[in-house]
């Protein structure tokens, strides 16, 4: 029967990548609609009608109107834009300036580590949401500063990440031989350390989309991220909760739009794990 298992094997992997690559249309199918929602949108999602106020769905209106005669449906799709790719920019800094401060500090070890670990110690020392919390409400309402202020406090999982990854990497006999062969600093950390802890910071990358969209629409609930005007989801359902036994779907239709952009991306980055055997 042994030679059943290899056949088990390749069924269970054919099963997964098909599972990736419908995963993979689906958030593909989800920047599209973020970046044509301009074309998509019905109406326009900042023009508002006192006469259309809180209407049920309709031809003209799809998904309604809200409070002040906005169509939802457009500012649902406006509103991936904002939060999708908000997220997404949030993600690619703390990505990039994560793992290279995680590398360096786990490469050359000594002051710079010491340094490096000491902030990345003193960010993590506090709750993360309670200080973007703090951080966007000292530097002021809007998106750059929501974004700045996420920035500033989560590229340091990715600093750990990395830095640990570094250090099991670095004594390896290959780094050891690559040092005897006359190659820098720069060519040892660009042709050997780069390539071996890339898969499991993208991986972590993936996972924490979803998170990072929790984030800005926690921060633009509590009115601390975009300014009210702007279509978001979480600047959404802040505004709708004041007509929630009236009309609930100004608040179920963007948390429903949340749930499965985060679910989304969240299977998306299991199934990436397990692509890459990182489980």
């Amino acid at each position: 029967m042994s030679y059943l298992i290899p056949r088990r094997r390749a069924r269970v992997k054919k099963r997964r990548q098909i599972t990736l690559y419908l995963l993979m249309a689906l958030v593909l199918m989800l920047l599209l609609t973020a970046i044509f929602a301009p074309i998509l949108a019905p109406n326009d999602p900042s023009a508002g009608d006192i006469m259309q106020q809180q209407q049920g769905p309709s031809a003209q209106f799809p998904f309604g109107t809200d409070h002040l005669g906005r169509c939802v449906l457009s500012r649902i799709l406006y509103g991936a834009m904002t939060s999708v790719f908000s997220s997404l920019g949030i993600i690619a800094a703390v990505f990039v300036v994560g793992s290279v401060l995680g590398i360096l500090s786990g490469y050359f070890g000594g002051l710079v580590d010491t340094i490096i670990m000491r902030i990345t110690t003193i960010l993590q020392a506090f709750p993360r949401l309670l200080l973007a919390i703090a951080l966007a409400g000292v530097l002021g309402v809007g998106i750059g500063n929501t974004i700045l202020a996420l920035c500033v406090i989560y590229w340091t999982e990715y600093a750990r990440i990395a830095r640990s990854l570094t250090l099991s990497i670095k004594e390896r006999t290959y780094i050891k031989a690559a040092r005897v062969c006359g190659e820098n600093h720069v060519q040892i950390i660009l042709r050997h350390i780069i390539p071996n802890v890339f898969p499991s910071l993208i991986v972590t990358a993936t996972l924490d989309i979803g998170a990072m969209i929790m984030e800005v629409a926690a921060l633009s609930y509590l009115g601390l991220g975009v300014k009210p005007s702007m279509p978001e989801w979480g600047s959404m359902m802040n505004l709708g909760k004041q007509y929630l036994q009236s009309n609930p779907w100004l608040v179920l239709i963007p948390g429903i739009a949340i749930f499965i952009t985060v679910v989304i991306f969240n299977l998306f980055g299991e199934k990436l794990r397990d692509l890459f055997d990182l489980t």
